[in-house]
C-alpha cells in the first residue's frame, strides 16, 4: 500500500521511530455514512508476528470500531492453543485472535465463533469483561422489550402470544443472569479451566509471560486444514494439469536452476537460483538463494530433495567443547530445536527453519532475533516489564555464553519428517557426544505432514 507521494504507508519497524508507524487518513463511517478517521498502525508482537491495528472514529455519530489483522500472510498450518489458568497473574496473559479463530471455555461450555470481519487483541480478563458487558446490553435490550409488552397490556388487553413472548423473555433473563453469575465466578477464579483458541488461520497467539523460556501451563498444535476450513479461508485449490510435464536436465546435480519471483520485501521481480547438492553422510538438498537488485534483500533456504523419511529422527548433542559450535547442521522447517538446559523449545522452526550453517550459526541467529524485538506491548496495568525483561536478559545472556565457549548444554534436533541433521565429527565411526533416534511417527505427526492423505493406490481413477 503506498500514497499519492509513492512512499510507503507503514515506515520500517524502530523502537525510536514509534511515531512515523501511525498513519490517519479519512474514511466513510459505515453508520451514518459521514467522513471519519481511521489510524493504522504497523508493529510487532513479540515472540508473534507484525499486526495492522486499525481503529475509527467517526465525529458526527461518535461510532468506533477497532481492529486487528495480521500483516503476513495465512500460515501452512492452523493452530490450537491452550492454557491452563492458574492465578491472577494467567488473567494479564494479552491474546490475539483473528477474524478467524474461534474461543473455547470448556468450563463454562462456551464457545464465540469466528466472526469473519473484525481481529481482537486483549487480555484474558478483558475477554471476560466483554463477554458480561455483551449479555448485559442484550439483558437490557430484553428488559425495554419486555417493559413495553407490559406497557401494552396495561393500555389494552394482550393476546396469547404477547403472554407467551414475555414469558420466554423472562425465562432468557434468568439463563442470562446465572451464565453471568457463572463467568463472574471464573474471573474470580473459583477454579482453574482452560482457555483456548483455534484459528485455521495460523494467526491468533496467547502471550507466554515466561519467554523465550517454555510455558508449562501452554499447548500448542499446529494441524492440517480441512477442505471446509480452505473454502472458509478463501483458498481454492490448485487444479494441476498432468499432461504438461517440465523437461528435466540430464544431470540436474550439475544444473543451477534459475526461475522468476517477487521480492518478499519490496515485491519486485528478481530471480532464485537452486541447486541439488548432497550433505556426506546424510542426504540430497536443495539450496535456494534469493537476491533483489532493488531493495538489496537476500534470502536463503534449504530443503530436503528426497522426500519425507519412513521414520522421524532426533539427535542430541552433548556439548563438552567449544568445537562443537562448528558442527554443521540442518534445520528443517518441520523439525523442532530444543535446549532443555535453558528449558527452552522452538517447535517447528519456521522461523529459522530451511537452514544449513553451524551450531554457532543457529545459536547466532537465535541470539539476533530475540535481540531485536520490539516490544510495543510492553506497557500497561497488565504487564509486568520488569520480568519479561529480566527472561529476555537472562536468556540472551545465556546464548551468547554458549557461542563464547564458556557454557556447554545439550541440544536436541528433532524432525519427525527425517529431514534433519547434526554433524558427526567421528563419521563413519559413532560419536560418543552424538545420540541419533530413529522413531516410528505418531498419527498427529503424519497428520500434520499431510501423510494420511495420501493416496498411492488407484488413485487417477478418484480423479
Amino acid at each position: 500500500m503506498t500514497t499519492t507521494a509513492n512512499r510507503p504507508i507503514f515506515a520500517a519497524l524502530s523502537a525510536d521511530d514509534a511515531e512515523s508507524q501511525l498513519t490517519e487518513m479519512e474514511s466513510l463511517c459505515m453508520n451514518c455514512y459521514a467522513k471519519g478517521n481511521t489510524r493504522l498502525l504497523l508493529t510487532r508482537i513479540p515472540y508473534y508476528k507484525e499486526v495492522i491495528l486499525s481503529s475509527f472514529e467517526c465525529d458526527s455519530c461518535h461510532f468506533k470500531n477497532n481492529d486487528i489483522q495480521p500483516a503476513q500472510r495465512i500460515e501452512p498450518y492452523g493452530i490450537l492453543i491452550n492454557v491452563q489458568i492458574l492465578d491472577s497473574k494467567d488473567l494479564n496473559r494479552q491474546i490475539v485472535k483473528s477474524s478467524y479463530g474461534t474461543i473455547r471455555i470448556k468450563e463454562l461450555d462456551f464457545e464465540q465463533a469466528s466472526s469473519g470481519e473484525n481481529g481482537l487483541l486483549t487480555t484474558i480478563e478483558g475477554f471476560f469483561d466483554s463477554i458480561i458487558e455483551n449479555i448485559n446490553n442484550t439483558m437490557k435490550q430484553i428488559t425495554e422489550t419486555i417493559d413495553e409488552l407490559n406497557k401494552k397490556s396495561k393500555e389494552s388487553s394482550i393476546d396469547d402470544n404477547d403472554k407467551q413472548t414475555i414469558s420466554q423473555f423472562e425465562q432468557q433473563k434468568e439463563k442470562l443472569y446465572e451464565f453471568i453469575n457463572r463467568v463472574e465466578s471464573l474471573k474470580n477464579l473459583s477454579q482453574t479451566f482452560h482457555f483456548e483458541v483455534d484459528d485455521p488461520s495460523g494467526n491468533s497467539f496467547i502471550e507466554n509471560p515466561k519467554a523465550p523460556y517454555r510455558d508449562e501451563q501452554m499447548k500448542i498444535k499446529r494441524y492440517r486444514r480441512t477442505v471446509e476450513q480452505d473454502k472458509s479461508l478463501g483458498m481454492e485449490e490448485e487444479i494441476k494439469d498432468d499432461t504438461s510435464k517440465l523437461e528435466e536436465p540430464a544431470n540436474i546435480k550439475d544444473e543451477v536452476l534459475n526461475f522468476q519471483t517477487n521480492c518478499p520485501t519490496c515485491d519486485s521481480a528478481c530471480d532464485t537460483h537452486m541447486k541439488v547438492t548432497e550433505i556426506p553422510y546424510f542426504k540430497e538438498v536443495i539450496v535456494m538463494a534469493t537476491s533483489c537488485d532493488v531493495c538489496g534483500h537476500k534470502s536463503n533456504e534449504v530443503k530436503s530433495g528426497t522426500g519425507i523419511a519412513p521414520q522421524g529422527i532426533r539427535y542430541r548433542l552433548i556439548m563438552n567443547d567449544p568445537i562443537d559450535l562448528n558442527r554443521d547442521i540442518l534445520v528443517s522447517e518441520t523439525s523442532s530445536f530444543s535446549i532443555p538446559d535453558l528449558d527452552f523449545e522452538l517447535s517447528e522452526s519456521r522461523s529459522i527453519g530451511g537452514r544449513f550453517t553451524t551450531v554457532e550459526g543457529i545459536l547466532t541467529t537465535l541470539k539476533s532475533e530475540l535481540s531485536s524485538l520490539v516490544m510495543p506491548f510492553s506497557c500497561g496495568d497488565s504487564h509486568d516489564s520488569k520480568s519479561d525483561k529480566n527472561y529476555m536478559k537472562l536468556f540472551v545472556d545465556d546464548i551468547a555464553a554458549i557461542i563464547a565457549g564458556e557454557k556447554f548444554v545439550t541440544i536436541v534436533l528433532d524432525d519427525p519428517a527425517g529431514n534433519c541433521y547434526l554433524q558427526n565429527i567421528c563419521a563413519p565411526e559413532p560419536d560418543p557426544q552424538l545420540v541419533v533416534e530413529h522413531y516410528p511417527r505418531s498419527d498427529d505427526q503424519d497428520d500434520l505432514l499431510g501423510i494420511k492423505d495420501m493416496k498411492l493406490e488407484n488413485y487417477s481413477a478418484d480423479s
